[in-house]
């Protein structure tokens, strides 16, 4: 297992470099200048020689490979990803002021989708072997089809819509009217804060909480048709004693690699949520750079995006072996074998 973890680990560095490098190259292929975005209209009243110190300080002036190892000897190594073109800030002060706002609401989304998703999943299997239940089972699996097929951020303005106009939702802010970098409410006030973060929180976790659904749906009819379960309920266990104690644990493989990829994508449709909602997050931080040409920013969000979803993978990969005896049996004849 440890050897799992340091190999990929390994594996991942290179991957970091690659992302970086055809990063840095779409990002410099973008239209527009830095320096014109950060100065705007007061361009018309600076001299070109001033221009060309903003140039020269930002390394605008140098060919893009000097820019890269300039980003790399400057930024990388020096542990703080550069420095912001917006306010000359490091860019790891900033993405730090903006990250509890995005943890706060991407851990919502997360609980959100996978205790509603798990329980909406098993549900529908459930009302699919009761007689009188298939009706509303075909309603709720069209509805999980709806909500994964429905862009995020529809939805997201669908539900600002709506929510102005239904009185239960009168106390439930819609926006986040919080800055950068500090809580919503008062810190001692935990139930209040959970009124900002629950309609972007749900928003986004819509589309993934009606994914896991039908992946539970799908994952427990398969093990049901299995004939392990015919054996048991010959023997007389019960259907609902036979799903919770010997389906649900065969079901939970592919499930954990789906968690595995759930907190990576959560984050990257949190970018046009947070911008839909106002969230002061990660994901409006990148929308806001990209529309300002900060590009030791945009930089960092890539790098940091790219190597959440390596290491969520290892995670997944590692939480299955822990989890199905015959995937951790198979892996270390597979390294045993890979050593003799």
């Amino acid at each position: 297992m440890l050897e799992l973890l340091l190999r990929r680990c390994l594996q991942a560095v290179p991957l970091l470099v690659i992302l970086s490098i055809v990063t840095f190259a779409a990002v410099l292929s973008l239209p527009g200048d830095p320096v014109d975005v950060l100065v705007g209209n007061a361009q018309k009243d600076m001299a070109p020689a001033e221009i060309q110190v903003l140039r020269q300080e930002f390394g605008l002036d140098k060919s893009p490979v000097e820019q890269y190892f300039l980003w790399l000897s400057n930024g990388v190594l020096k542990g703080n990803l550069g420095r912001s073109y917006k306010d000359g800030r490091p860019v790891v002060t900033i993405i730090l002021e903006r990250l509890p706002s995005t943890i706060r609401l991407v851990a919502t989304a997360l609980f959100l989708a996978f205790g509603t998703g798990m329980v909406w999943g098993l549900s529908m299997v459930i009302l699919k072997q009761s007689p009188i239940g298939k009706w509303l089972e075909a309603a709720l699996f069209l509805v999980a089809l709806v909500l994964y097929s429905a862009p995020g951020f529809w939805i997201g303005f669908l539900v600002l819509t709506m929510a102005g106009r239904i009185s239960v939702l009168g106390d439930v802010p819609l926006l986040a009217v919080h800055e950068a970098g500090s809580p919503p409410v008062n810190p001692t006030a935990a139930l209040s804060a959970i009124w900002y973060v629950l309609l972007p929180a749900t928003v986004l976790s819509l589309r993934r909480m009606a994914k896991i659904a039908l992946f539970v749906r799908a994952a427990t009819l398969n093990e049901l048709a299995q004939e392990y379960v015919t054996t048991a309920l010959g023997k007389g266990l019960s259907r609902i004693r036979v799903l919770t104690k010997h389906v649900l644990r065969n079901s939970l493989a592919p499930i954990i690699n789906l968690a595995g990829l759930s907190l990576p994508s959560l984050l990257g449709g949190s970018v046009l949520i947070e911008t839909v909602f106002a969230w002061p997050g990660m994901g409006r931080l990148a929308v806001e750079s990209t529309f300002g040409r900060d590009y030791p920013m945009i930089l960092a969000l890539v790098l940091m995006y790219g190597a959440l979803v390596i290491f969520s993978n290892l995670a997944a990969d590692m939480l299955e072996l822990i989890n199905d005896p015959r995937r951790r049996d198979a892996y270390l004849a597979e390294v045993e074998g890979a050593r003799t």
